[in-house]
């Protein structure tokens, strides 16, 4: 299968600069011989320029959004704007291999996260992990889309366009706050998990991923005020900022063992 790479970029704050853009970093190890668009979110001028200059040297294309737009809506409006594969990716995931040759008779392929709870109270549930998201079959995702969400109304201000389908959704039941994590393949996945391929470990072990990478200061401080220890997840963290990606290895396994 023929895949466009499509890369969203966010970052936080300056001190993320490097954690943030990472797939850029390796995106010949994983994508070798492609052609990528970049989605930059911001305009935090160091990452800024890494992206413009990236592009340029390389001949991918760059698009900069304001920095109120969420990776979430880009996800959505890049999916409902194709008919061909795609395959959307962090600007925080690290590649040790080819990944392109993969392939899926679904409509995406991606992997996931278990739930977990943040704390006694709000409850996160099992969730597509969005770091890479091979979209096979993007019309037939938007049609499925169009199905779930035909009785749920719109928001109507510009910058919230279509949230409902994108954006998180959290329900209070019985004492307790269930989240589901923004995006519509968590929609879609929730609703009826058959439309999708879960990576396998081949597959997976091809790819990691710096968690919070995009803002690596107010996630870990997140993590630390839930009572979590993030010690092993700064290894990585700082693996990344020397670019020993071999370091980086390990770091999604490392946050759901935090969070068990």
């Amino acid at each position: 299968m023929d895949w466009l790479p499509h890369i969203v970029v966010k970052v936080e704050d300056e001190a993320s600069t490097q954690t943030a853009i990472t797939a850029l970093k390796t995106f010949d190890i994983g994508f070798p011989s492609h052609k990528a668009v970049v989605h930059f979110i911001g305009n935090l001028p160091t990452a800024l320029k890494y992206c413009k200059d990236w592009c340029k040297e390389g001949g991918h294309k760059f698009i900069q959004y304001v920095a109120t737009v969420k990776p979430s809506q880009l996800h959505y409006l890049i999916t409902k704007g194709t008919r061909l594969p795609v395959v959307l990716i962090a600007g925080t995931a690290v590649f040790f291999d080819d990944i392109s040759d993969y392939s899926t008779t679904k409509l995406f392929g991606a992997d996931t996260v278990p739930q977990w709870n943040l704390s006694d109270k709000v409850v996160n549930i099992k969730s597509i992990e969005k770091t890479v998201i091979f979209v096979a079959q993007p019309m037939k995702v938007m049609d499925e889309l169009e199905k779930l969400t035909k009785f749920v109304s719109t928001h109507v201000s510009a910058e919230s366009k279509d949230s409902s389908k994108w954006g998180n959704q959290s329900v209070v039941m019985d004492g307790k706050v269930y989240h589901q994590t923004s995006g519509i393949f968590n929609m879609l996945y929730n609703y009826n998990s058959k439309l999708f391929t879960n990576f396998n470990h081949k597959t997976a072990d091809k790819y990691d991923t710096v968690f919070g990478g995009s803002s690596v200061a107010s996630t870990m401080a997140k993590l630390e005020a839930t009572g979590r220890d993030t010690t092993n997840l700064m290894k990585h963290v700082n693996a990344a900022l020397n670019e020993d990606w071999d370091g980086v290895r390990g770091m999604r396994k490392t946050f759901l063992d935090s969070v068990k």
